[in-house]
């Protein structure tokens, strides 16, 4: 591994946050059995589910938050993989700088690759293996998770315990897919807010009315505030 590759898992480990970000939470799994799964670790903060803005339907992912850095990263470690209603949670720090979602498309980036490689339980993925996934799209890793899991848990199971590497890489895109989906949440959480700054606009121009006033042979139009008007 070159030195820069080094330096930036290095700084994109210590980016810590008490916040983490959990995925793959099954839909049918009610909000106290994800804060009882959460609370295996230690006591939690908050805890947001994360829900379509348009529909309000809930989203398979939510944010914790923990009291400190340390509880957070040992969620990352220990929760990651934990089964809540026959799915394995997907946990990892949710620090990173957040990014404009960039299409199904386009590359991931090496940053969230590196990012990615450094919540990696065990031994981290190797330099190639970062920057090949650096260059891959969201939906060509879709499209790598749901080919290795293609056979059922029990022959991915085996991959992982005969082919080197295999499950680090596994993981390594399975955080890749979370951050991606946690870039959605985020931005659709920021289009809500600002369609709601709007709404609100709105409503304050539609409480100014076009108040005709007749003075004789004047006739003009001015707009006032209609809140607070007094009629005589």
């Amino acid at each position: 591994m070159d030195g820069t590759m080094s330096m930036s898992l290095a700084a994109a480990a210590d980016n810590c946050s008490r916040v983490v970000f959990v995925g793959n939470i099954p839909f049918h799994a009610s909000e106290k059995e994800l804060r009882d799964a959460c609370e295996l670790i230690g006591p939690i903060r908050s805890l947001r589910l994360a829900a379509d803005p348009a529909t309000g339907k809930r989203k398979g992912n939510a944010f914790v938050e923990y009291p400190d850095d340390e509880t957070a990263r040992s969620a990352c470690r220990n929760l990651n993989g934990h089964h809540l209603r026959s799915r394995e949670l997907r946990v990892n720090l949710a620090g990173r700088r957040r990014r404009r979602p960039r299409g199904d498309n386009e590359p991931v980036s090496l940053e969230d690759a590196i990012h990615a490689a450094s919540l990696v339980s065990g031994t981290p993925p190797l330099d190639s293996v970062t920057r090949y996934l650096a260059a891959r799209s969201v939906r060509e890793l879709r499209e790598i998770a749901a080919a290795l899991e293609a056979d059922g848990p029990d022959t991915l199971r085996l991959l992982k315990e005969n082919v080197p590497g295999l499950a680090a890489v596994m993981e390594q895109v399975g955080h890749l897919l979370d951050m991606a989906a946690a870039d959605d949440a985020a931005e659709a959480a920021k289009n809500k807010k600002r369609a709601a700054e709007a709404e609100s606009n709105d409503d304050h121009r539609a409480k100014l009315t076009k108040v005709e006033v007749e003075d004789g042979s004047f006739k003009d139009k001015i707009a006032v505030s209609a809140v607070g008007v007094k009629c005589f």
